[in-house]
């Protein structure tokens, strides 16, 4: 009897109809923000200035998640008949220097790529994936039982606030995870533990931009959560890398497709002629570190995370 390990040379060499995923079966959830009324697939209609959580919720005023993974990355996108296609990306993997799939050496930082004429036009993001959660930190799960993860994408305009939150997560001066505490712990701590040790509420902004007002996230921390707790979210963490990286990692995609954005014509969404009237009382807000610092969550205790 012959096995088909005999034959899998030629495996390159034919045919497969893949599948789009469904929303709704996708393991990592986008939050966007609605710049326009549409129906989405499913017939929902995504009201402008409100989040949407695809696949799962939709006209939401704040979502919340513990974050699990953050990972910045460079992109350099084009418009070509309507749609953004990524040109040339990076993952920024392993230590510099890193390249992007165009093989050109990437920049360290925009100055770098400026004096590049094909690096220009390239522009860093930043991915922040979480679990999702209520206002309290109570894990969402689907009909399954299954533990659902989210991320917002830190692109263009929406970088900014996003990269500030995390900058001032790692400035935090918090009691050590641990121990005994070390300066590479302490230094790991900073930059990978202590965003992950507080619900993140996300909520939406606007901010200036030549176009006018942009509609933009707000990042802010809300209730603690137990250190004991912290240790199963960076397990958790770990344990959900590779999934993680499969699906961010766009130099894997043949073709540059962008694997998170709709397959829509590219327009203006998030400039819409009239900003919502419920964020005008928010338009100058900016997160307060310190608001709810000593809130503890109570309710993980007991949880099981099913992936």
């Amino acid at each position: 009897m012959s096995n088909f390990n005999d034959f899998e040379d030629l495996a390159g060499t034919g045919f497969e109809d893949k599948q789009p995923v469904a929303p709704e079966d996708e393991k990592f959830h986008c939050v966007y923000i609605a710049g326009k009324m549409r129906k989405n697939h499913i017939g929902i209609v995504e009201k402008p200035g409100l989040m949407q959580v695809r696949g799962i919720e939709y006209n939401l005023e704040t979502v919340n998640m513990i974050i699990t993974h953050v990972k910045q990355i460079l992109c350099k996108e084009i418009i070509d008949d309507g749609k953004a296609t990524i040109q040339c990306f990076s993952f920024q993997d392993g230590v510099k220097p890193w390249y992007g799939t165009s093989g050109n050496v990437c920049g360290s930082n925009s100055t770098e790529r400026s004096v590049s004429q094909y690096c220009k036009d390239c522009r860093a993001e930043l991915i922040v994936s979480g679990i999702y959660t209520d206002v309290e930190g109570n894990p969402i799960k689907n009909d399954k039982g299954e533990t659902l993860f989210v991320f917002v994408r830190g692109k263009g305009i929406k970088y900014q606030n996003v990269s500030e939150y995390l900058g001032k997560m790692s400035r935090l001066d918090l009691p050590p995870i641990f121990k005994p505490p070390t300066s590479d712990s302490k230094n790991f701590e900073k930059a990978v533990v202590n965003n992950k040790r507080f619900v993140t509420q996300v909520s939406i902004t606007t901010a200036p931009s030549k176009h006018g007002e942009k509609m933009v996230f707000s990042l802010t921390n809300t209730v603690t959560v137990p250190d004991a707790f912290v240790l199963d979210i960076l397990k958790i963490s770990k344990c959900m890398l590779d999934e993680f990286n499969n699906k961010f990692n766009w130099s894997k995609n043949k073709g540059g497709f962008n694997p998170i954005q709709e397959q829509k014509p590219v327009t203006n969404d998030d400039a819409p002629s009239k900003i919502p009237e419920h964020l005008n009382d928010v338009k100058n807000n900016k997160e307060n570190n310190t608001s709810k610092l000593n809130e503890d969550i109570t309710s993980f205790k007991g949880t099981e995370f099913n992936f």
